[in-house]
């Protein structure tokens, strides 16, 4: 097996480095114009929301639970 010898990798300019960099960022910022702080946003609440709904929900299981076990103490007590 022959062995080449590595070939140095020019070094790109500091000035190309921070030219791309700027690029990047500004198209980033063209498609989220807020840097994504109102998807960021939005998904918070839309979490909050749910989270809401799903504590909603735990709730009246938990009452419908209490109210048929009363039921079925109270049928219980009667006989």
């Amino acid at each position: 097996m022959v062995r080449l010898p590595a070939l140095p990798l020019p070094a790109l300019p500091l000035a190309a480095v921070t030219r791309t960099r700027h690029l990047a960022v500004t198209a980033l910022l063209a498609v989220a114009p807020h840097g994504g702080q109102r998807t960021a946003r939005r998904n918070a609440w839309a979490g909050m929301s749910a989270g809401a709904a799903v504590a909603r929900a735990r709730r009246e299981a938990d009452e419908a639970l209490r109210a048929a076990s009363a039921v079925g103490e109270a049928r219980a007590r009667a006989r």
